[in-house]
């Protein structure tokens, strides 16, 4: 009995260190000079000089006190239409004018985003641009690179300018 129980609790000792194991986290090792600092965290567009880094921090910043109104319009847009659908009488015409708001919003965003970056890469050389076009940005490039969608990658961004 002695035996069983202490195999028992070896068991539970292992399989709780072997989940305790940390996974590749924030992979943002190696060259990380580039861009400006976003969430202290920088991209590795190659050879990016002073004065690319300061117009690259200025437009960045320009579009965020842009977006970040149509993201806040956004987040009250999402929470109304939880409060909509929750209901036991859902009134579906309200639901359905709230999505379309919602959806011309996220067109917005898109949009600016593809400026943005239509605007960055304008600031780059030949050999930047190569660079910058083989790497997603934003948030969204970072999608399906999670513990969670079974890649195994652990959470965090690849390394890609989050600039978005």
């Amino acid at each position: 009995m002695k035996t069983r129980n202490f195999l028992t609790a070896f068991a539970l000792i292992a399989s709780m260190a072997v989940v305790a194991q940390p996974g590749k986290g924030n992979r943002m090792q190696g060259n990380t000079e580039g861009c400006p600092s976003y969430n202290k965290m920088e991209c590795p567009i190659p050879n990016v000089t002073d004065e690319q880094k300061t117009k690259i921090a200025a437009l960045r910043t320009a579009h965020l006190k842009e977006v970040q109104p149509i993201k806040n319009k956004m987040g009250e847009l999402k929470a109304t239409q939880k409060s909509l659908s929750t209901t036991d009488n859902a009134d579906m015409k309200a639901i359905n004018v709230n999505i379309d708001e919602m959806t011309k919003l996220q067109n917005q965003l898109m949009k600016l985003g593809v400026q943005h970056r239509n605007e960055v890469r304008q600031l780059l050389t030949d050999e930047q641009k190569i660079w910058f076009d083989q790497h997603p940005m934003g948030k969204g490039a970072m999608k399906g690179h999670g513990m969670k969608h079974g890649f195994g990658q652990g959470q965090g961004p690849k390394g890609d300018c989050p600039m978005k």
